[in-house]
């Protein structure tokens, strides 16, 4: 005899829920007059869980966090945020943020800014960095964060009840990229190819090898492993806006444009063994050289012993995230 099928799962409110991870709600939000044990409780305003195609098969679950006192305006800024390798502690962003996993509060700590920004946040693979592998999903894609975005906002205007009412699809407004960890490769891959502009980009602890990648030598394939620094490097360049000529120096008049910072880059790095220190000290004296002003490399506070280890890797997030989000001069 066939072991019974498991129910299906349903919620009148949200006719996806059947496609979530079983352990992934649609909504997590704070008790209100109607709804006073809304389960499951999340940090208010709300969050929704859409089940976005991301990843090739299973585990689709994308956070979107409407923040305290949001006012759920026709433009909507939003901070995209990447978590790194999962290493068997968590299978989905509820999972990620919930307060549960070294101290990872995410939402929170916007409320704690009073910023109004939208927090995104996908459900990546296993191990998302180290070159681009198919734990990326999508995102290891030229651009695919602009499909990504666009198909977000489709889901807000479909399922946020006051975008509902206003029949209204929000426009992405002002965007940070932010990431952790295994996360750089796919910040990396998206500041370089996306034609959303962006505002600020912040890497805690990011700086990982990105593996190699194949050249023409001579007519012949060869494999050479990435300059990470020199990649950010060029996209630090690539995001600077020329706003007119000057001098190389007083005494050499040779022209050249002076930049004016499109996009800051921030990197974030910890204790004196952290396997991104030297890549993090290279990108910082190559900047400091070439005189561009939009990239600031930032040793972090330790929150587990001087020495690198799981507590302080995770510490550049928690030290730091709020951080970064109450200085943004985007939202």
């Amino acid at each position: 005899m066939a072991p019974p099928k498991k129910p299906v799962r349903t919620d009148v409110r949200f006719d996806f829920v059947d496609q979530l991870p079983n352990k992934v709600p649609p909504l997590e939000q704070q008790p209100t007059s109607l709804f006073p044990f809304p389960p499951p409780v999340g940090p208010a305003e709300a969050t929704y869980y859409f089940p976005i195609p991301v990843m090739p098969s299973g585990n689709n679950a994308t956070g979107v966090f409407f923040p305290s006192g949001f006012t759920f305006p026709n433009k909507i800024n939003v901070i995209l945020y990447f978590h790194g390798h999962k290493a068997g502690e968590f299978s989905t962003i509820n999972e990620y943020w919930n307060g549960n996993l070294h101290n990872i509060r995410l939402r929170e700590d916007i409320n704690a800014t009073k910023k109004q920004a939208v927090l995104i946040a996908p459900t990546l693979g296993a191990k998302p960095g180290s070159g681009l592998n198919s734990d990326m999903g999508i995102f290891r894609n030229a651009g695919a964060a602009d499909d990504f975005l666009a198909e977000v906002v489709k889901w807000i205007g479909k399922y946020v009840p006051q975008y509902v009412a206003k029949k209204q699809v929000p426009e992405i407004g002002n965007l940070v990229l932010a990431g952790h960890s295994g996360a750089g490769g796919i910040l990396s891959q998206q500041v370089k190819t996306m034609s959303t502009p962006i505002c600020e980009v912040w890497g805690f602890d990011t700086m990982y090898g990105q593996g190699s990648r194949s050249i023409l030598v001579k007519g012949k394939k060869k494999d050479e492993n990435i300059d990470v620094a020199g990649e950010w490097l060029l996209s630090a360049f690539l995001h600077d806006i020329p706003i007119g000529m000057g001098m190389v120096s007083n005494w050499l008049p040779i022209l050249i444009p002076k930049l004016h910072p499109a996009t800051q880059f921030y990197f974030y790095w910890v204790g004196p063994d952290d396997p991104v220190k030297g890549r993090s000290q290279d990108l910082q004296d190559r900047v400091r050289k070439m005189g561009l002003h939009n990239v600031t490399v930032i040793e972090s506070t330790t929150v587990g012993g001087k020495t690198y280890g799981w507590e302080n890797h995770f510490g550049t997030v928690t030290v730091n995230f709020r951080r970064r989000v109450a200085a943004a001069s985007c939202f």
